[in-house]
């Protein structure tokens, strides 16, 4: 008689754990874990025969670190064992001098943790073929349990610095941040924390290093000698050590993602970080600097006592949600029954509910993205679902195409455009399925419209073990909603892309179409087990629009991805001579963008101040819009340029800016709306001049000063809609902006990557799943 399992075997095994501590006693507390430790010296596992004994026992694998222990298993593994490994920098770091990555079996590795952004993209990168089984996860601290102490407002006096040892950690540059404050105010200190390289052996056999490292004592030896700078030993209770310190530096020449800052973050420690690669999309842009100036204008603006207060709270706050142990330990566990959840492990069936509630949910994605197509929807679907993927989550997409009419002589080409549009798709990450449809957008359905569409997404949803059906727009929604109908126990959720009715009825179609949809909208709103919302406007029009008092929802805006920050270097803006005041614009002339009127706007800036210069990026199909608005407002071609640029040049194309336009009429369509544009400016470190009524962005451009905010009604009067007044206040604030082109660029990057993040958009999202 076959026994019938009722916990996992978890297999760990690496030569250092200190950084997943916290799960393996997380684990071991659990009744639904058997935990063995396999641990070894080095790079190799040296014990073979410990490791196929573990090997023979363990359901899951969890290799810490992608080093010898991860080669070693992805080549003995059996196919029902799932191996999850993960990957911190050494192993990309040092690819020089060691070959462990390209030895692994990555076919044989079912889920890769990386510990940093950088690593994340560096692997899905080089080894695509395991892009869609990677997962972004950050190293656990234990921010709430022990390091969330009371520190003195004196602290803020006080520079920590955890670890010199190799040089790359140049403690040099930490010396040099000391020396330019003490020039200032001679209260400033520097403790250093953590062991000399005299006590390492192995630095013995690095002579030019250890002369560095004398060199730079002699240097400091009068400091040491005053005090004011302070050697603390190596001691297990950092603690304590973090509750002295008020200001944690960073200075590396690189890092992962540098402990110590996480660490004192935590601690109410204010971080002050040099740009090694990515520390901004680990850490607050506003805390890293490129240069000892800019450490030093740091620390000094962040010692102010009230400053202090403020940016230590934050920072606590900021570790707690990003860092805490309870939290990357649920991340780490929910991938763990992500893989054992696996409709191939069958064992799993025997685990009780309670011992499968941990695992981040597989989502099938159903949108329509006809062949060709390149608008903002399909932008962001692609980067829902690349967020989902980096989460840890398993994304199946359903794309929808219009079934073509087409003779025969065409056939073979459509299906060769079918094949690419799968593979871009696919590129992503994800599982594509292409799926053929006919009078998509009719008006009538009912539970008889789509049944081939139906029927394909039901063979996927069982077959895959999908755990959410998420429509993109009210259109899929109607499908997603006959799917649920049959399957109840499938999660059902939908992203409001925005108001169909209002849109219709702005287009001028029948009244007959818009109570249809709304008709529609309304019962899908109730329907679904969980709405996506782009702007918190939109959550409220809908509950006024319907009078509905009970709504399961989360507010998900229109995000931006890393890769649209431009990086703004303080000496290239301060060594710019360029005076013109150069005002810019993307996107099309389509007249809901307000084309006409921003021409307008464009002519009046230019007679009242004959520096300003238009940048516009739009499509080469309305290149000739511009040039008879032009022409009717009297704009002459000296004071304007525009191109068209692919969506991926554009972040270069607005380096030169000095503020982006995003002018919209005062509707309903607009006030809930959540434009892409408004992110990608601020990415660039563009503050955005924009009318007052675009969803929740025109009030954060003014509660948090990141542009300059026109009444919408103006927009009526095209002649004569702005006066001088305004105009000369618009002029200044442009001046304002390129005199301090750095601090607003910096401002807008904070803002953005705080409030416009994917990443934290997302976990917020799966969580409601729960």
């Amino acid at each position: 008689m076959k026994m019938i399992k009722t916990k996992i075997n978890l297999l760990i095994c690496g030569h250092d754990l200190k950084f997943i501590t916290p799960l393996v006693k997380r684990c071991r507390e659990q009744e639904i874990y058997d935990v063995k430790i396999l641990e070894h010296e080095g790079h190799l596992i040296t014990d073979e025969i410990a490791a196929s004994e573990g090997l023979a026992w363990a359901d899951v694998i969890f290799c810490e670190w992608a080093l010898g222990n991860a080669v070693w298993f992805s080549h003995r593994k059996r196919p029902e064992q799932k191996l999850i490994v993960r990957l911190h920098l050494q192993e990309v770091q040092a690819r020089a001098r060691i070959s462990f990555i390209w030895e692994i079996d990555w076919q044989q590795v079912d889920r890769l943790i990386l510990i940093t952004d950088y690593l994340y993209d560096w692997m899905c990168r080089e080894f695509p073929c395991i892009a869609s089984k990677c997962s972004l996860i950050y190293n656990p601290i234990p921010a709430r349990e022990s390091l969330d102490l009371p520190k003195s407002i004196d602290s803020r006096f006080v520079l920590g610095f955890v670890g010199i040892v190799p040089a790359r950690k140049r403690l040099d540059l930490a010396v040099a941040v000391l020396k330019k404050l003490r020039e200032k105010d001679k209260r400033f200190i520097l403790r250093v924390k953590g062991a000399m390289p005299s006590e390492y052996s192995w630095m013995a056999q690095r002579k030019t290093e250890m002369d560095w490292y004398n060199k730079v004592f002699d240097e400091i030896s009068p400091l040491r000698e005053t005090g004011n700078i302070v050697f603390d030993p190596h001691d297990p209770n950092m603690a304590e050590w973090y509750r002295q310190v008020g200001h944690i530096l960073s200075v590396s020449d690189f890092e992962g993602s540098h402990q110590a800052v996480a660490e004192g973050m935590a601690a109410g420690c204010v971080p002050t970080i040099r740009n090694w690669e990515e520390a901004s999309r680990i850490y607050p842009a506003k805390y890293v600097g490129s240069s000892i100036e800019e450490l030093t204008h740091l620390v000094e603006k962040h010692s102010h006592k009230e400053q202090f207060e403020v940016e230590s709270k934050f920072c606590r706050r900021f570790a707690q949600e990003q860092f805490d142990q309870e939290i990357i330990c649920d991340k780490i566990e929910s991938v763990i029954h992500r893989e054992i959840n696996d409709n191939k492990c069958s064992w799993v069936r025997s685990l009780s509910l309670s011992q499968k509630r941990k695992y981040l949910p597989t989502f099938l994605i159903i949108a329509y993205i006809p062949i060709g197509s390149r608008s903002g929807y399909r932008i962001r679907v692609e980067q829902e679902v690349q967020i989902l993927l980096q989460q840890g989550c398993k994304v199946h997409l359903a794309c929808l195409i219009p079934q073509p009419n087409l003779p025969r002589s065409n056939t073979e080409d459509y299906i060769k455009q079918s094949e690419l549009h799968r593979r871009e798709l696919a590129e992503l990450g994800c599982q594509v399925h292409l799926l053929e449809i006919v009078d998509f957008f009719r008006l009538n359905t009912d539970s008889e419209s789509f049944p081939s569409i139906v029927e394909n997404l039901k063979r996927t949803i069982l077959s895959e073990g999908i755990d959410v059906i998420h429509a993109e727009a009210i259109y899929c929604a109607r499908v997603a909603q006959q799917v649920k109908q049959e399957l109840p126990e499938i999660l059902f959720s939908i992203d409001w892309h925005g108001v169909t009715p209002e849109e219709s009825l702005m287009g001028g179609a029948h009244p007959n179409r818009i109570k249809a949809q709304e008709t529609e909208e309304k019962f899908l709103l109730q329907e679904c087990d969980l709405n996506i919302f782009v702007s918190k406007e939109m959550e409220a029009h809908y509950r006024r629009k319907y009078r509905l008092n009970s709504l399961n929802y989360v507010i998900v805006p229109c995000c931006v991805s890393y890769q649209r920050f431009v990086d703004i270097d303080f000496d290239t803006v301060l060594s710019s001579k360029n005076d013109s005041l150069i005002f810019g614009y993307v996107g099309s002339m389509a007249d809901w963008q307000c084309g006409r009127e921003m021409i307008s706007l464009f002519a009046h800036l230019y007679r009242y101040e004959s520096r300003c210069r238009f940048e516009l990026l739009v499509p080469k199909a309305d290149q000739q819009k511009v040039i008879e608005y032009a022409l009717k407002v009297g704009l002459p071609d000296i004071s304007y340029t525009m191109k068209e640029v692919p969506h991926s040049e554009v972040p270069d194309s607005l380096k030169t800016w000095d503020i982006g336009l995003l002018l919209r009429r005062d509707d309903p369509v607009n006030r809930v709306s959540s434009p892409t544009k408004f992110g990608e400016y601020l990415a660039a470190g563009l503050p955005v001049l924009m009318t007052d009524c675009i969803g929740d962005f025109s009030k954060w451009v003014s509660d948090y000063s990141l542009g300059f905010i026109i009444p919408s009604h103006q927009l009526n009067d095209t002649n004569n809609w702005l006066n001088s007044v305004t105009i000369q206040k618009l002029i200044e604030f442009v001046q304002n902006v390129k005199k301090n082109k750095f601090a607003f660029a910096t401002k807008c990057q904070s803002v953005v990557r705080e409030k416009l993040s994917w990443k934290v958009a997302a976990n917020s999202w799966i969580k409601k799943y729960y």
